[in-house]
């Protein structure tokens, strides 16, 4: 992470942090609009020289923009901010494990931890926004993924958005595979095909379709075994749900975000990448 990361949030009363204040909720403004602001709403005796001061830090520092003559919140900075505590959360919470031996696996395997399926996904997500940062010219370029639902696809919409972007881009070639069969299911196979993504439905009633997930990325292999309970929620849910238009989408966030404890493993072994992807697209 090499993030150097700006937060304008020490003292209450200090000029910045009152600016910052004010422009997550009004914006954007023009330095005397924030002067008055503050002296108004926080009864504080400032002068237009120390807001301007304070903007022009938060300006150079990236957490503002300016729009001609007015001040909002930079998004970009916001964007990176999050993923950057996102990742910081995930690295400082997580449970790694180096197992001595694997049977018949060769190379690395990593396990980790989490606590709710919602944790487990940003982490995957931010794997795959890893590996295609660091793809070159020449990599192993197929990444196939097998999920029951891909309910990330519906809560993560414009993350996906942008992991897909990147994966075209870069020329690599990317295959999704559902093995459920909802209406529900049947929309979010549109969604990805509107964005150039080859998904299939593939349905399969085994309990342990239900439950495993696994993307290959060149050869990196993520899976996931989700618990009974949580299979049996989320295919409630896609039972109930039939279109993206139309979803509830509180009761799938109360879903994942559901206090569980989860493990995913992580596995650099492109022969067994190979076989999978060999499987999956059978």
């Amino acid at each position: 992470m090499t993030l150097q990361l700006t937060l304008p949030l020490g003292n209450k009363n200090d000029v910045k942090s009152l600016v910052f204040t004010i422009l997550t909720k009004e914006y954007p403004l023009k330095l005397i609009e924030l002067t008055n602001f503050i002296r108004k709403r926080y009864g504080k005796s400032v002068t237009f020289q120390a807001v301007r001061k304070a903007v022009l830090g938060l300006v150079e520092d990236g957490v503002l923009q300016q729009e001609e003559h007015a001040y909002s919140i930079n998004k970009e900075w916001v964007k990176n901010s999050k993923k950057f505590i996102d990742d910081l959360y995930a690295e400082v919470y997580k449970e790694k494990t180096m197992p001595k031996s694997v049977d018949s696996i060769t190379g690395e395997v990593s396990v980790f931890t989490f606590n709710s399926l919602n944790e487990l996904m940003k982490f995957w997500q931010n794997l795959i926004d890893d590996w295609f940062t660091h793809f070159k010219k020449g990599d192993p370029n197929l990444n196939v993924y097998q999920a029951a639902h891909v309910w990330e696809g519906v809560l993560h919409l414009d993350r996906e958005k942008e992991l897909m972007g990147q994966l075209k881009r870069k020329g690599i070639k990317s295959y999704l595979i559902s093995t459920g069969n909802t209406p529900l299911d049947k929309n979010i196979q549109k969604f990805y095909k509107s964005i150039g993504i080859d998904i299939k439905i593939e349905h399969s009633s085994s309990s342990f379709d239900k439950g495993y997930y696994v993307g290959t990325y060149g050869d990196m292999i993520v899976q996931a075994q989700y618990p009974l309970d949580l299979v049996k929620e989320l295919d409630l849910f896609f039972r109930k749900n039939k279109t993206i238009q139309e979803l509830d989408l509180k009761n799938l966030s109360d879903i994942v975000n559901t206090k569980r404890k989860m493990k995913l493993t992580v596995m650099k072994n492109l022969a067994m990448a190979k076989q999978i992807n060999k499987s999956l697209l059978s």
